[in-house]
């Protein structure tokens, strides 16, 4: 449960900084999931968890206080158009980065536990067998 508040804090702190807009729904679910994923046990996954939650949840606050309508905080000009983006969108971008990094992290950690051989893995060396044949 430690790392339940502490991303659900991180969350919280993170959406007070920005809002902006995302579909509703989709917010929802990615909060869930992430929610989820945090209890897996490591702490690199609960700061990224953390991350991605405070900007899922400050676009959230933002779309539906504001009816959907996008503020971007920031715009870069290119040559012929630019990208715009707000802060939130910047958590969740470092907050995939920093949950693809500790994913990766626990699974070469705990490799000793992982299946041997999958049922993606045997299809594929029963493919590649029958393919050299």
């Amino acid at each position: 449960m430690g790392r339940l508040r502490f991303v659900a804090l991180l969350a919280v702190v993170l959406a007070t900084v920005d809002r902006s807009v995302v579909w509703v729904g989709l917010s929802l679910l990615v909060f869930v999931f992430v929610g989820a994923l945090a209890c897996v046990p490591s702490r690199l996954l609960a700061f990224g968890c953390g991350l991605q939650a405070g900007g899922t949840l400050g676009n959230l606050i933002w779309a539906l206080s504001h009816h959907n309508v996008v503020s971007n905080s920031f715009v870069l000009q290119g040559g012929e158009g630019g990208i715009a983006f707000t802060l939130a969108d910047v958590f969740v971008l470092v907050g995939i980065a920093v949950i693809v990094v500790g994913s990766m992290r626990m699974t070469i950690r705990h490799r000793h536990v992982l299946p041997r051989s999958t049922v993606g893995v045997r299809l594929f060396r029963r493919l590649a067998l029958a393919i050299k044949r």
